[in-house]
C-alpha cells in the first residue's frame, strides 16, 4: 500500500455520501481514482464494483478488500470499460484534483439508470484562488484572467460556474437533490438526477 495519505476528514466524504445514497441501495457502481477502496469498501458493498486507479499498489489494495470487483489500472480520465452491458446506479469521482473528464468519459459511454447518484471531489478552487490556470469542464484550460475574475470565480465556483455547466451536460436529467461541503480549496459535492 502506498504511503501517501489518500483521505482528509474522510468521515466528511463518507457524511456526504450517505447524506445522497438511497438506504439499502444496490446496483452497479463506478469508481474511478478508486485508490485503496476505502470509500467503496465502507459505502458500497452491495453493488456491484467498476473501479479504476493508476497507481498499481493501490488497485492491488482495493482488489484485495473488494474481492468481488472489476478494478484496472487505468487513466481514469478515459473510460477503462470498452462497452458494458451494466447499467450503472452510482457514480463517484473522488478525484484529488479534476473530476469531470473523468465524468465525462462514463457519462458518454456506460449505460445509466433513469435515477442515479454521483459525487464529485474537485481541487481546482486551488489554482484559482493563486490566481493560475486551471482545467474547467465548460471550456478546457481557463489562463489570463485578471484578479477580479480569478476572484469572481473562486467566490461562485461552484454555484455560478460548475453547478450550470452540469445541469447543461447531464439533460434530460435533472437535479432532484444535492449536496455540498468546502475544505480549504476543495469542493465536495454530490447529486440525485433523474430523468
Amino acid at each position: 500500500m502506498s504511503e501517501q495519505k489518500q483521505h482528509v476528514s474522510f468521515y466528511r466524504k463518507v457524511a456526504l455520501r450517505k447524506k445522497l445514497m438511497p438506504r439499502n441501495s444496490g446496483g452497479v457502481a463506478y469508481v474511478p481514482f478508486i485508490g485503496d477502496g476505502d470509500i467503496a469498501t465502507e459505502l458500497y458493498s452491495n453493488h456491484k464494483i467498476y473501479g479504476a486507479d493508476l497507481d498499481p499498489m493501490r488497485v492491488k489494495a482495493a482488489s484485495a478488500r473488494l474481492k468481488d470487483a472489476t478494478i484496472k489500472i487505468y487513466d481514469c480520465d478515459q473510460w477503462p470499460f470498452g462497452a458494458l452491458d451494466e447499467v450503472f446506479s452510482l457514480a463517484d469521482f473522488d478525484a484529488y484534483a479534476y473530476p469531470y473528464d473523468s465524468f465525462k468519459a462514463w457519462w458518454d459511454n456506460a449505460k445509466r439508470a433513469d435515477t442515479l447518484t454521483c459525487f464529485f471531489t474537485d481541487g481546482m478552487l486551488l489554482p484559482i484562488h493563486y490566481n493560475r490556470p486551471f482545467r474547467a469542464p465548460w471550456d478546457g484550460i481557463i489562463k489570463d484572467l485578471t484578479r477580479n475574475e480569478y476572484r469572481k470565480l473562486y467566490n461562485l465556483y461552484f454555484k455560478r460556474y460548475i453547478l450550470p455547466w452540469f445541469i447543461e451536460y447531464i439533460k434530460p436529467y435533472k437535479i432532484k437533490k444535492k449536496s455540498l461541503y468546502l475544505r480549504g480549496s476543495m469542493c465536495y459535492w454530490g447529486a440525485v438526477i433523474s430523468k
